[in-house]
Order: structure tokens, then sequence, then C-alpha cells
């Protein structure tokens, strides 16, 4: 998960679960393939799992005042939350943590996940992983000036980054020359920006777009795909090695990637741009076995 600085707050749970009825799979069929796959996913039908993760994280989770003054916590990752539980027929409740506290969390439970989770080898010794539902895009955010989208476009600038961000292992290894400060939270990298003291913050793309529309004068460009795929993971579902539920969850992302209903959550919440536009071989497969 990228670091991000905005305030991370303890919020109590709070019920955002999707509907109770159980159903057969993701997704109506009568083909003997769908048949399989509702047996596989039949058993988190009417299953209660607990949605771990910061609720400070826009765009992907983060609190929205309703009508009545309430607080609801929506975003990208609740969205797609919500539908796979419509679809498979379970219900959840949102735990709102520190993101240091959310990896123990999740670990100690067979019945919790978090979202927006990279995958990585040392992960992978103790998580269990669905495939990839949102390709983070790396962002460069400028004051003033024309949109950086190439690499090349960094050559000779001075280049802000927060401290162990996949940004900072990112164009530490592909310039590895570049004049590249690194700092403890998003919001000093930015202000490094406003101040004219470095030329470009190297961000999250979606963070960068909250930024810009934040700060008069920003400029954000979006690196290509293809010159950052091999650096930033994409994110994915996480829970405890051996949880039963990933499987079947793991199945319903890649239906709902095919159907288009995650693209229509990302350009809702995050943006046209950040659309996989039918391309998401980059998703990957599940770390865990279907069968």
């Amino acid at each position: 998960m990228l670091h991000h600085t905005l305030s991370r707050r303890n919020f109590i749970g709070l019920f955002a679960g999707g509907a109770t009825v159980a159903l057969a799979g993701c997704g109506a069929s009568s083909s003997s393939a769908d048949s399989d796959a509702a047996a596989e996913t039949a058993d988190i039908a009417g299953a209660q799992l607990t949605f771990v993760g910061d609720d400070a994280f826009a765009p992907y989770r983060y609190l929205e005042t309703q009508a009545d003054g309430t607080q609801k916590v929506v975003g990208l990752d609740i969205a797609v939350a919500d539908e796979l539980a419509s679809r498979l027929g379970f219900s959840y409740t949102y735990e709102a943590q520190e993101f240091a506290a959310t990896l123990a969390s999740v670990q100690g439970s067979q019945t919790s996940f978090t979202m927006a989770m990279s995958s990585n080898a040392e992960r992978e010794q103790t998580f269990d992983f669905t495939r990839g539902y949102y390709q983070p895009r790396v962002g460069v955010l400028t004051l003033g000036g024309s949109a950086v989208q190439a690499l090349g476009d960094l050559s000779g600038k001075s280049i802000a980054c927060t401290t162990g961000t996949v940004q900072n292992k990112f164009i530490a290894a592909a310039m590895p020359d570049a004049d590249i400060h690194t700092y403890d939270g998003g919001s000093q990298c930015l202000q490094e920006v406003l101040a004219g003291r470095v030329d470009a913050y190297l961000c999250d793309g979606a963070e960068g777009q909250s930024m810009r529309d934040a700060n008069e004068g920003l400029v954000l460009g979006l690196l290509d795909r293809d010159e950052t795929k091999d650096y930033v993971g994409v994110y994915r579902l996480m829970a405890a090695k051996g949880a039963s539920f990933v499987a079947a969850v793991d199945e319903c992302i890649g239906q709902m990637l095919e159907d288009g209903a995650i693209d229509g959550f990302i350009e809702q919440y995050v943006g046209a741009d950040f659309k996989w536009d039918g391309d998401y071989s980059a998703s990957g497969t599940s770390t865990v076995s279907a069968g």
C-alpha cells in the first residue's frame, strides 16, 4: 500500500456490507463452467467478514458527510467490496484502523480482509491475495509548465518522493543518477514543490489529482503505464494465508473486470484516465489456488 499523509483516524466499526441473500455465484449463467464456479463460491454465501483498513485514504476509502450529518465510509474500495458482497452473498463490517495495525489484524483472522494492497514475495509468505482490481498510475506534480508524461521529461529535474513508497523505489531504480529528495510524507513533498525548492513530486496519480485540485498552479502529469508497470504493482484484496473466501472473491473480481463493473467504479471515484479500458492483463492472478 502506498504511504499517504492524510490524517488516519480510528473510527468505530461501520456496517458497509452487501446483500446477505445467498447467490449461486458471481453473475448468473446456466453453463457447466458456471455451475462449477457456483459450487466454489457457495461456501461464502451468508458469511460475515470484516474489512479492516484506513478510512482516510482517498479516493480508495474516506469519510463522506451525509445529508443527515452522519459520516459514511465511501470510495473505490468500498464500491468494489459492496459489489462483491452483493454478487457473492456475504456481508461485511468495516473496521477502521491505522495502517500499521492493519496487517496484524488481517493476519490474525480468517474472516478479515483489506484492500489496496500490493503483493510481494515477503507478504505472500503470510497473506493470500486476489488478482489486481486497480492499477495505480505514477503522477508527477509540478508548479506550472507542461505536464510531465514520460520518464525522460524528468531528466535534469530535482524530484521529491515520500520515503519508501513504490514511487521512491521506482525512480531510484529507473533513474539512479537523478536528483532525488525524500521526505517523510506527501504533504512535505508538496510544500517543496509549491515553494519552488524542488521541480517535481513523484506521487500516486490519484493522490496527485487531489493535491492538484486543492492547490492553484499545480500541474499533474501521468507517466505511461508501460514505463512503470515493472515497478508499480496492482492493488489487490489481501487476507490471511489460507482464508477460505479468497478464491471465490478472486474469481468474482475477474468477472467484474471483464463485465466493466470495476471500470465504472474507477471512473466514478478516481477518473477516466485510470480505467483498465479492456486491457486488464496486468491484473495478474491470485496467489492462492481455487482448488
